[in-house]
């Protein structure tokens, strides 16, 4: 009888009575058993089979030897008909296994790739970078998240949907940012104003990429730049309304007891960094200009400092520092030594003794007296 002419309920009691009984030295066997089932049968599984089968998968994962595992990525990256169960658990896998699939796979949603990017690795990111086809709510997660890398690889992507909105942060973000500047002049749909603001700062030779590929004299981009000023007080007035919505709804929530270090992980899931310094800042009472310093200029110890003030428990801490640093392009690494002080602060803290702490680094900054 072929494997598909047996009852499928037949089957799946048979997998999992074998799903039980193996023992750890089978798991390899198990996990190809399962993973052949529901690249055969998963469209005839009702959710409750199927659930249980990727929750099977998932307990073995770890425990199967890595070329078991990249090489079924590999056969499902381009399968049409694969189950999109155990493409999600592949995708959120060890890179080796998961890029194929961050890659190729046309059955991951924008919701799991947004996931992927906001709790993944770099290379998950860069993976995802390179799709084929990239939505414009995928290109502003990783514009809002990704590193100088990650950017360069979504820039060189020609098929990725960049809107104005972000081309514009992008353009902005390469006033400091070097290597994005080519690629960024080089997009097709790069707005004549954008192009003409970049101008300003970028090199002579790529001043005259410019001219050449927008077909630009320097004379156009004087009159461009000009309309810009025009506009920059209408700008302004929207970025300042933006911030005062923000800094009355942190105070809102302040005054209603409901500002927890829950909304400032939720704000920077968001990418809503501005909110997230606002509130981060409230939390702690210092200034907010001061807070940024706090959570930038001083290195990973004044932001461990700053989390047990805030009593933000340490399992966090470390996306708090990669997220926080992407958003404003710094390095995301963190050395031995810098974690090994990091630990030591959430030992010694309590939050009255970082409330000191951040207190007397105020009275520094500002140089008055702490009472």
């Amino acid at each position: 009888m072929a494997p598909n002419d047996i009852p499928i309920d037949e089957e799946v009691a048979s997998l999992l009575e074998f799903a039980y009984a193996k023992k750890a030295s089978g798991r390899s066997e198990l996990f190809n058993t399962i993973t052949d089932f529901l690249e055969r049968r998963h469209s005839e599984l009702a959710p409750k089979e199927l659930s249980l089968m990727s929750d099977i998968l998932e307990k073995l994962l770890s425990d199967v030897e890595m070329s078991v595992r990249e090489k079924l990525a590999q056969r499902l990256a381009i399968n049409k008909d694969a189950p999109a169960d155990l493409i999600i658990l592949l995708a959120n896998d060890q890179i080796e296994v998961a890029k194929p699939v961050l890659s190729l796979s046309k059955l991951l949603s924008d919701t799991e790739l947004i996931n992927i990017i906001r709790h993944k690795s770099v290379q998950h990111q860069l993976g995802i970078a390179s799709r084929k086809q990239l939505s414009s709510d995928i290109c502003r997660e990783l514009i809002s998240i990704g590193n100088t890398k990650t950017l360069v690889m979504l820039l060189n992507n020609e098929n990725a949907e960049i809107d104005d909105s972000s081309l514009s942060i992008l353009v902005e973000k390469s006033k400091h940012n070097l290597p994005i500047q080519p690629p960024l002049i080089e997009r097709p749909d790069l707005p004549k104003e954008l192009a003409a603001k970049m101008y300003q700062w970028v090199s002579l030779s790529l001043k005259q990429s410019i001219l050449t590929n927008l077909k630009l004299s320097e004379a156009d981009i004087d009159d461009l730049l000009n309309s810009a000023v025009e506009e920059v007080s209408e700008e302004g007035v929207s970025q300042i309304t933006k911030e005062r919505s923000e800094i009355l709804l942190v105070n809102k929530l302040h005054k209603a007891g409901r500002l927890q270090p829950a909304f400032l992980m939720k704000c920077l899931n968001q990418g809503q960094i501005s909110l997230f310094e606002i509130a981060f800042a409230k939390i702690v009472n210092v200034p907010r200009k001061i807070m940024r310093s706090f959570l930038y200029d001083r290195g990973a110890e004044s932001l461990a400092v700053s989390c047990c003030a805030a009593d933000i428990d340490r399992s966090v801490f470390r996306t708090i520092f990669q997220l926080t640093r992407a958003a404003q392009d710094i390095d995301t690494n963190l050395s031995d030594d810098e974690m090994a002080k990091v630990n030591e602060h959430f030992t010694k803290l309590n939050k009255h003794k970082a409330l000191t702490t951040i207190q007397k680094w105020v009275a520094e900054a500002t140089r008055t007296p702490i009472f």
